[in-house]
């Protein structure tokens, strides 16, 4: 209130004045947040090291006397690490907050050859399990609990939260506690539907079909279900990707001689159905590798406008059931 909020774009004006508007307050309060968007592009003061980009010089030259209220933010496509990055060091040094909203891996990134369960995001929950409430939780109980839980980091600091809790005074989270706390979260129409039409019955996976257009598909946490053809293709697709994906890492896991329990557990699948999964896995790769191709049709089909979005789904699904024969 009273002008306390001043936005400014480094792109059109260089943000030339930020620093006084900072430390001069607002027009009816002492306090103001001022923000610069595209602060990469920000005039770079006057003095310091030249050799520094103009961001660093910047944030540098207003920690030397920062106002005792108000805050300043700067919006930058810089990340923190990489060729064109701020320099992370120095700023945290000086006082500053650096935050890092880069997505995080949640799948061995190409230059990781480890196992599927170990990336960023698995990573992450390990050390945030362990820093937010003393708790270990192994790299492949973190990865099966972002396959529940989804990839957004909001919703897996609630599952880890609900992780804690659970255990108690148990220092460390097992396999068990992930799916009793958390397995059902994700277990949605669109799930049930794509294990129905990846299990090699062509009429019974049609049938899904027809109900899901009949009577919509339930969508999960509270969010209610869908009904109209074009978002119902879009959300049946998505769920039979992640469940065709599925089963091609654990099909060429297997083939490496993997164990089957742990190649069921690094693709999150609950215990219960470990044995049905790891079945379906077991098959050719060939077909799934058509079903993946069929699925690829079906999105180019509907995107391009061709193909209306209920005959598009109907080739996949038969595409599908008949790659799980």
């Amino acid at each position: 209130p009273g002008g306390g909020v001043v936005r400014r774009d480094a792109a059109a004006d260089k943000a030339v004045g930020a620093l006084e508007e900072w430390r001069g307050g607002g027009l009816y309060s002492p306090r103001v947040v001022v923000v610069v968007d595209h602060a990469e592009q920000v005039e770079p003061p006057a003095g310091g090291d030249g050799r520094q980009a103009a961001l660093t010089r910047f944030v540098l030259r207003a920690l030397e006397a920062p106002p005792a209220t108000g805050h300043l933010v700067l919006r930058t496509a810089y990340g923190v690490k990489g060729r064109q990055s701020v320099s992370t060091e120095k700023l945290l040094q000086a006082g500053a907050w650096v935050v890092d909203c880069r997505a995080l891996y949640d799948a061995p990134a190409p230059w990781e050859p480890g196992p599927p369960h170990d990336h960023e995001l698995s990573r992450f929950l390990v050390r945030r399990m362990r820093e937010a409430w003393g708790k270990r939780l192994g790299l492949a109980d973190a990865h099966a609990l972002a396959r529940r839980t989804g990839n957004q980091l909001a919703a897996l600091d609630d599952a880890l939260r609900s992780l804690a809790l659970y255990v108690g005074g148990r220092a460390a989270v097992e396999a068990a506690d992930v799916e009793a706390a958390v397995g059902a979260t994700s277990q949605d129409g669109t799930f049930e539907f794509a294990d129905r039409v990846l299990g090699a019955d062509p009429a019974d996976a049609l049938a899904a079909l027809e109900a899901a257009f009949e009577r919509g598909v339930s969508v999960g946490r509270g969010r209610g279900s869908v009904t109209q053809p074009d978002a119902l293709f879009h959300v049946l697709v998505d769920a039979l990707g992640r469940k065709l994906h599925a089963l091609l890492r654990a099909a060429e896991a297997l083939a490496r001689g993997e164990p089957g329990p742990e190649v069921a557990r690094a693709q999150g699948v609950p215990g219960p159905r470990v044995e049905a999964f790891l079945a379906a896995a077991r098959r050719p790769l060939g077909p799934l590798l058509r079903g993946n191709e069929a699925l690829l049709d079906a999105e180019l089909g509907v995107k391009g406008g061709g193909v209306p979005p209920r005959i598009a789904l109907e080739r996949l699904v038969w595409a599908l059931a008949a790659a799980g024969r």
